[in-house]
């Protein structure tokens, strides 16, 4: 019988992708031809597991981690679900802990028992016991632990009994005691200290929030100062410099003339002011001579005499008629 080129191309497809499942299963640490069991564990916190997590009893993989997922009774809680390979029977006093496999946060399921089981074992798709480890249990064995701190505790224990001996434990009681006496008179006088100085520590901190709203209050106009300081610094450091030098040489020119011209005048008034002291010049003879000054003084008073003589009788200085004589 031939087989036509449509059927082997199909039949090439199937294997194809029964070859892909075993591949992927395989790669995952999965063996389709092993006998696998289904079981679950109920957790409050799985702290980061994650789905192919491997499964050990006594360091050798038997599995791995095939969902995480919320407890549909209790959404408090945490189901797992563990694939089992080979032909193990686990009773009902195991534990499936959850440990850390490194400082780094990697998790793992450590199936615990004591021995296998030929009845009452726990049946397929059945429930593990859960108990969660910390990082240091999981790292150290708790013999390991318990070794540690009993030499720990056996070494401070011989330094406690070596300080006894030698006395030092009384001495250290002492200074001890001490400090504690000498904190407290500290603690004494820091307290007087600022009952004292209240009134001047309430002043102080008035004062601060006084300045502390006082230049809220002001932040826009030191702002703006400081914009127009930060401005004029600019042009300052953007403006020619050599123009600035000639500008300030042509002024220094004219306030050297200036000072020159205002010498010379003040040299002339010094001349005429001696002039005057010598009697030099017609001031000088009208400050100093006093026949002048008397002369000028009965000429003023004549005058005054005339004008109010005037005033009182005009008719002598000034005649006037309203019907002039007919000649």
């Amino acid at each position: 019988m031939k087989i036509s080129y449509e059927a082997r191309i199909g039949i090439l497809a199937a294997i194809t992708l029964v070859i892909l499942v075993i591949g992927y299963k395989f790669l995952k640490g999965n063996n389709l031809f092993d006998n696998h069991k289904t079981y679950y564990s109920i957790y409050d916190n799985v702290a980061q597991l994650d789905p192919s997590s491997p499964v050990f009893t006594r360091g050798i993989k038997i599995g791995t981690v095939l969902k995480v997922q919320l407890a549909e009774d209790n959404p408090n809680k945490v189901k797992v679900t563990l694939d089992i390979k080979g032909n193990i029977k686990i009773p009902q006093s195991a534990k499936a802990v959850l440990v850390s496999t490194g400082l780094l946060g990697g998790k793992a399921i450590d199936l615990r028992f004591d021995h296998h089981c030929s009845e009452d074992c726990i049946p397929n798709k059945g429930i593990i016991n859960s108990e969660v480890e910390s990082i240091l249990s999981s790292m150290l064995p708790k013999a390991e632990v318990d070794d540690y701190i009993g030499a720990i505790g056996n070494k401070i224990k011989s330094s406690l009994d070596s300080s006894v001996n030698k006395g030092q434990l009384n001495n250290i009681s002492n200074d001890l005691s001490g400090t504690l006496h000498n904190l407290h008179m500290l603690s004494l006088k820091l307290n007087e200290l600022i009952a004292a100085n209240t009134r001047q520590i309430n002043t102080t901190v008035t004062s601060l929030a006084t300045l502390s709203q006082s230049l809220s209050n002001n932040a826009k106009s030191i702002d703006q100062s400081l914009k127009n300081f930060e401005s004029i610094s600019t042009q300052i450091k953007n403006a020619d410099a050599g123009k600035l030098i000639e500008s300030s040489k042509a002024t220094i020119t004219e306030l050297q003339k200036t000072s020159q011209e205002a010498t010379k005048t003040l040299k002339n008034i010094d001349e005429l002011v001696g002039q005057i002291q010598n009697g030099k010049g017609s001031l000088s003879k009208l400050m100093n001579d006093p026949t002048l000054y008397k002369n000028l003084e009965l000429s003023s008073q004549s005058l005054e005499k005339l004008l109010n003589d005037l005033k009182e009788n005009p008719s002598r200085y000034v005649h006037f008629s309203v019907f002039p004589n007919k000649k």
